[in-house]
């Protein structure tokens, strides 16, 4: 059951999970507590649970960050195309997923859930967040993708009846979210045997796991960093303060790279990213690689960072951790690993960072 107490955890862990896509939800869980009082906690089900012939919907907010801190999450606009699936396809949902278990979209879903009198399935498309559509498991496993329904906050409502695959789906769907204001409400109509099949499962009660652990360490006055390194099998790169960060905006994404100095010996880390943290090197080359994890910790309180929020002289820790196993399917990894970014080298195991200038 996802309620006041579970959505704050919710909200660490799934910002966590983001690596880097978005900072802690603050005002989507301030948002969410409204919609709690109003209409109720939300169940929490497992995928296996799910009849075959369950209509799922898979719920997602697309486009840049930005626009949602400059505006209350309104959970109407959220669930109508939800809402206008139903009514175009005759269909009546039985349960709510999330496209990706990251920042603002872990909690969006359990808005929607609530909103609706549906239950949450405990599993989402991605494990993580990524910045494309055609990222997704359903994307990789060939799920289908569509119906597909976007709205924006002006009532507009595009249904894409069909797209032949993920690429297709990431290249129709993002000149209309960037035509919204780069802000868009995603619905997808599914099946209860097409989640069972292509879904990552368990990855929320992961998510509440993880945050509330950094929550009551934080409240111990303990190192939630350490112990989340400790329990998710992490590895800790660098605590040290940010010396230098660049972004430019290019084919509707934020990239950039911050550099950060280690507080022992100076030694440099770059962090690179792609709305969310892409690779970490150091002066002997590749640390870390999508799609294995990198976070980004505010080294005072523990607190995940965001690209939006990183920023100049910042005391932070760095931190990978181990990905889905369905990541590091060979087949994947030329989409999901380095190159599916952009960059000119293959994914390599993680490995220590070296104790000397980049």
């Amino acid at each position: 059951m996802i309620d006041h107490r579970t959505i704050r955890e919710l909200g660490m862990g799934a910002a966590i999970l983001s690596t880097g896509g978005g900072s802690y939800p603050y005002l989507e869980v301030l948002a969410a507590d409204e919609v709690l009082d109003a209409t109720g906690p939300v169940r929490l089900i497992e995928a296996a649970s799910l009849a075959d012939d369950a209509n799922v919907a898979l719920v997602a907010m697309t486009g840049a960050p930005l626009p949602m801190f400059e505006r209350f999450v309104d959970v109407a606009h959220f669930a109508r195309p939800v809402k206008v699936l139903e009514r175009h396809y005759g269909l009546r949902f039985d349960a709510v997923m999330g496209y990706e278990i990251g920042s603002m979209n872990g909690i969006i879903p359990c808005m929607i859930a609530s909103s609706l009198g549906l239950p949450l399935v405990d599993s989402d498309t991605v494990g993580r967040s990524f910045p494309q559509m055609n990222m997704s498991n359903f994307a990789l496993t060939g799920a289908p993708m569509t119906p597909m329904c976007m709205s924006d906050i002006r009532d507009n409502d595009v249904i894409i009846a069909n797209a032949v695959d993920g690429d297709w789906l990431e290249a129709v769907q993002r000149p209309i979210t960037t035509s919204f204001g780069s802000l868009a409400a995603v619905a997808t109509a599914s099946t209860g045997a097409i989640v069972k099949a292509h879904a990552i499962h368990g990855t929320y009660s992961r998510a509440i796991k993880i945050g509330a652990g950094v929550l009551s360490r934080r409240a111990r006055h303990e190192d939630p960093v350490a112990a989340l390194v400790e329990e998710e099998g992490g590895l800790l790169l660098t605590r040290g303060r940010v010396v230098d960060i660049e972004r430019q905006v290019t084919g509707g994404f934020v990239r950039g790279v911050a550099t950060i100095a280690d507080d022992g010996d100076g030694a440099l880390l770059k962090v690179d990213f792609q709305n969310e943290y892409s690779v970490v090197t150091d002066a002997a080359g590749v640390v870390v690689t999508v799609p294995d994890l990198i976070c980004v910790f505010d080294a005072i309180n523990g607190e995940p960072i965001g690209t939006e929020a990183l920023r100049y002289a910042q005391q932070v820790a760095v931190v990978y951790l181990p990905t889905a196993p369905a990541h590091l399917r060979p087949e994947v990894l030329p989409i999901l690993g380095p190159r599916g970014f952009g960059y000119p080298f293959d994914y390599c195991a993680p490995r220590p960072a070296q104790r000397r200038s980049v």
